[in-house]
């Protein structure tokens, strides 16, 4: 079946829109920039734009049997999966997944090192005929990172072992992937952002996507075209990170996990480099420079090819640091001798960031329900240990796959149907592989070193110490109340680059005359206690330069939203002080496009 995707056309604009009534100034970023005007989405069960008639206009409607919300490798392997073995029963069952990027893998954002355990069990040995590998890890090394010296460790620690894995670009994987699930019959609609999820008491009973088309006042515009209502006997949440369904489902149902769910933010880069400084298939990874004992996060470069290398850091964001910076953290690793020497005379390609769930086992919801599965990241499943979740990902999708191949087979969906899958997962290696490492954020609130020793002894002894949980906090519970100066920056524009350019090498497009997709309930926070307490974290802690304090009437300021920047990181939504900040999806299905990322 051909897969359904929302058209656009894409002009020029820079125009600042300011609601003075909400006190929020609405604007671009400043540079070249586009908008992205959906005109008529082409899935079968959506009818063409028309003007808003009433506040009661019945929406458009349409019935699957399961419904996939995100593309990402966890939905396309459980996709795969189950469609696969009703074929092979001789079964039907209408599947379809929604995808709020404008194509699958525009906005799949991952280090890229894949263990190929899970990819191996879902397509069998022959995965690597057609897979779009960059090559296989051919060897590996780790450093100690100083201001001025990168100091080998004697051996690899075995969290970190990569070899027998691949360097990829998880957006390329994801759009094979995708070509595969269609192959059989799987409907796949890119383009379209699921914004609500549809209840009947505390059962799940499908997702209502974005409404297209709205002003920037979220009135009806000229090609306004309302959301459908997706109708499904369970449907998957397999959204990647911080999900904004996810979110609004684990709150509603008060399913969070014994932690609550912890977060670094990565800042990825892809650099053309001279050859000969590297060799197809090699790995570093650094720890320490520029982070100091206690702040957890490291980095990594992974050799796509002899000229072609993705590098980037990630960093915790429980420092305490209201002013703590992660694509500066990532700006100032580049400078240290060995990555200038690394980057000298190479050329930026691309640049992207997102969050990074690290909290692992003791921070998974309840990931089964009335009509619901929660699979993937949006379930804290990477294994940080290890700094990789495409296997873990694609393991909970064939998990989520068999659990609802025996639901199809009895056509019941409650909860104790689906509570199958939670008796599968602790079944399954990727149990045992989080189990082990259960508590590994937590060592690191001792420092790196005490931290490095706990975690290293708990994976040689299979978690057989330190085995109760140990409790962690929010992120943004951890920021200190405290005004500080934020530390002076330069960017070069070579080695070096502000946020705005970090945004413009991410592709990142939103329509600028549509509401903002970033919601602030009470901005008054924002110029008052937040200034007082903090000095306004959100300028710092957004990788995209979206949150600005500007000046405002007498003598005041006020919140500035560059929405347009955004590139859905969601940082702002895990470190907002105060949870006023709620990121939900764009009205245009905008974005960044990640692809090759």
């Amino acid at each position: 079946m051909a897969h359904y995707r929302a058209p656009a056309e894409t002009i020029k604009a820079d125009r600042a829109l300011v609601l003075s009534d909400l006190g929020v100034i609405l604007t671009s970023n400043g540079k070249e920039s586009g908008k992205s005007t959906p005109l008529m989405q082409e899935c079968p069960f959506l009818s063409p734009a028309r003007p808003l008639e009433s506040p009661t206009m019945e929406r458009e409607q349409f019935s699957v049997d399961v419904l996939f919300v995100g593309a990402g490798p966890a939905n396309l392997a459980a996709a795969y999966r189950l469609a696969k073995n009703l074929k092979a029963q001789g079964r039907e069952a209408e599947i379809a997944i929604i995808e709020k990027g404008q194509e699958v893998g525009a906005h799949i954002l991952s280090g890229g090192i894949m263990d190929p355990r899970a990819i191996e069990e879902l397509l069998g040995p022959n995965w690597q005929d057609d897979c779009p590998i960059d090559s296989p890890v051919t060897g590996e090394s780790v450093y100690f990172m100083t201001e001025n010296f990168a100091l080998p460790f004697p051996a690899v620690p075995p969290t970190l072992h990569a070899q027998g894995c691949y360097i990829v670009s998880l957006s390329k994987i994801c759009a094979w992937l995708k070509e595969k699930v269609e192959e059989l019959g799987v409907m796949i609609c890119e383009g379209f952002p699921g914004n609500e999820i549809l209840w009947d008491g505390d059962k799940v009973t499908g997702v209502r996507t974005m409404d297209m088309g709205l002003d920037a006042d979220g009135n009806p515009g000229p090609s306004f075209q309302p959301g459908t209502d997706i109708f499904a006997k369970t449907v998957v949440f397999g959204e990647g990170s911080r999900g904004s369904l996810t979110k609004s489902l684990v709150e509603k149902l008060d399913i969070a996990g014994e932690n609550p769910e912890v977060y670094g933010t990565g800042i990825k880069e892809i650099w053309d480099i001279p050859e000969g400084r590297v060799y197809k298939g090699q790995v570093w990874h650094t720890a320490g420079y520029p982070l100091n004992n206690d702040q957890y996060g490291g980095s990594w470069m992974y050799a796509m090819s002899e000229t072609r290398i993705s590098i980037g850091f990630v960093s915790a964001l429980d420092t305490g640091d209201p002013v703590f910076d992660p694509h500066a953290v990532m700006q100032k690793w580049k400078t240290h001798p060995k990555l200038k020497e690394l980057l000298d005379g190479a050329t930026l390609v691309k640049a992207g960031a997102k969050t990074v769930p690290e909290g692992g086992y003791w921070s998974r919801p309840r990931s089964y329900g009335n009509g619901f599965l929660i699979i993937g990241d949006s379930a804290s499943l990477l294994n940080i240990s290890r700094l990789k979740g495409i296997h873990t990902a694609m393991k909970s999708g064939m998990l989520a796959a068999d659990t609802l191949l025996d639901a199809i087979a009895v056509d019941r969906f409650d909860e104790s149907q689906l509570a199958s899958y939670e008796t599968l997962f602790r079944q399954s290696w990727l149990y045992k592989e989080l189990y082990e490492t259960r508590n590994w954020r937590a060592y690191f609130h001792h420092g790196f070193w005490v931290g490095g020793i706990l975690g290293t002894l708990a994976k040689i002894l299979g978690g057989k110490i330190l085995k109760d949980r140990v409790p962690l906090k929010p992120d943004y519970q951890t920021m200190e109340h405290a005004h500080w100066a934020p530390p002076a920056e330069s960017f070069d524009g070579k080695l070096t680059f502000d946020k705005v350019t970090s945004v413009y090498n991410a592709g990142a497009i939103h329509e600028e005359h549509q509401p903002s997709h970033l919601k602030i309930s009470d901005t008054d926070i924002c110029a008052t206690r937040c200034t007082e307490e903090f000095g306004n974290p959100c300028e710092q802690f957004c990788p995209a330069a979206v949150y600005e304090m500007v000046a405002g009437n007498n003598g005041t300021k006020k919140m500035q939203i560059n929405f347009s920047n955004c590139v859905h990181c969601k940082t702002c939504d895990v470190m907002d002080p105060y949870q006023v900040i709620t990121w939900t999806v764009p009205a245009d299905a905008g974005g960044p496009k990640y692809m090759g990322m």
